[in-house]
């Protein structure tokens, strides 16, 4: 399902750049969530601040995961949300310059194993007997196939985490904050666990068409530098939120 949503930024005398930027059509809240047809959540008041003093238009919109870098590739978008950067996609994607990946990034995700209640995942012991699942073209899924853990059934994350509640699956690798979210959505919370053992911790960036990245550097490097302000902001707003 293809859904949009336009935010304009800062009104100019100047003439705006329209920036598109996709992201992937699944619900995954505390990140990205669809309320009254429209797209909120941290990574959207992250983005959408960080464009708020640039002279852009922004759209957001979704598609599944893989069409969305397409789309990116192709140019029919600019950037897209959210992505670990590798080698292999360093080749395609524009990220932040080197010396500041640590800084000019989205958020820090980290990719637990979510196993039934009362079995422990301990990744030095695991034989795989249904195998363990992981979302469609993400980087943990290339992880779990390189050690021959990868289930040959592919689920999505909901779907996955009923097969694990449901004893069907080994376990399932998903972000953490998302796959807890999911469980109370389908009242699994006490049927699942969240194993210590993190299957990959990385950060997420916001990467763009190498060729408007060639065209307009100022304004993408104006954005991912807004993209870590506001990502600090909500970072010591939750910090807060947990103290009291």
């Amino acid at each position: 399902m293809l859904m949009a949503l336009i935010v304009m930024a800062t009104p100019s005398s100047a003439e705006q750049l329209s920036l598109k930027i996709c992201y992937e059509d699944n619900n995954y809240p505390p990140y990205i969530y669809r309320e009254d047809n429209v797209g909120k959540g941290i990574l959207v008041d992250i983005i959408t601040a960080a464009a708020q003093d640039t002279r852009v238009s922004l759209a957001l919109y979704s598609k599944p995961w893989k069409r969305c870098q397409q789309d990116v590739i192709s140019g029919e978008a600019h950037a897209l949300f959210a992505m670990i950067e590798t080698d292999e996609r360093k080749k395609t994607f524009a990220f932040p310059p080197e010396n500041k990946l640590s800084h000019w990034y989205l958020w820090l995700a980290q990719y637990p194993v979510f196993r039934a209640k009362g079995k422990p995942f301990v990744a030095a012991q695991y034989q795989p007997k249904t195998g363990i699942g992981a979302p469609f073209g993400y980087v943990v899924l290339d992880i779990l196939k390189d050690k021959n853990w990868l289930s040959p059934y592919q689920y999505g994350p909901k779907e996955g985490l009923k097969m694990v509640a449901m004893n069907k699956l080994d376990g399932y690798v998903v972000e953490r904050q998302i796959g807890i979210h999911l469980l109370e959505l389908i009242n699994h919370t006490k049927d699942v666990e969240v194993s210590q053992h993190l299957m990959l911790q990385s950060n997420w960036y916001l990467p763009f068409n190498k060729g408007f990245y060639e065209s307009h550097p100022a304004v993408v490097q104006t954005i991912w530098r807004n993209i870590a302000v506001q990502r600090k902001k909500i970072e010591a707003s939750i910090s807060e939120g947990a103290k009291n």
